[in-house]
């Protein structure tokens, strides 16, 4: 420990006998910040005692680039699940609010819809 961190531990505990109780945080917090710089002063030097004997550091390794979320291995697995809710309950809604046959053009319609969404997808990936 150098002289002047000394100094400081012993001022610290000088005060601390003047001032008393009341003050006795406020004297410990600074007690602890000042043993606490002078341990990371000897984290430091020992930290470049080591660096010291090594020639060159090898680079630092290169991050790999993010997964975007349509590469995911579940992406397509969860656009093919939420394709056919989607297409069920919608030919569900369908074949209920119409009576006939007015239901199949319409039930076509979404799927062939979902379909190109699922086509288009595909393409992208």
């Amino acid at each position: 420990m150098d002289s002047r961190t000394h100094q400081d531990i012993t001022a610290a505990t000088a005060v601390h006998r003047e001032l008393g109780p009341d003050y006795e945080d406020a004297v410990a917090e600074s007690l602890v910040e000042r043993i606490g710089a002078e341990v990371d002063k000897r984290v430091d030097a020992r930290l470049a005692q080591r660096a010291a004997p090594l020639a060159s550091p090898a680079p630092p390794p290169t991050p790999a680039p993010p997964a975007s979320p349509a590469r995911s291995g579940w992406a397509p697995v969860v656009l093919a699940l939420g394709s056919m809710l989607v297409g069920l309950l919608s030919t569900l809604a369908a074949v209920k609010n119409e009576s006939g046959g007015n239901a199949i053009p319409l039930v076509l319609i979404i799927w062939v819809a979902i379909a190109a969404i699922n086509v288009a997808a595909a393409r992208r990936r």
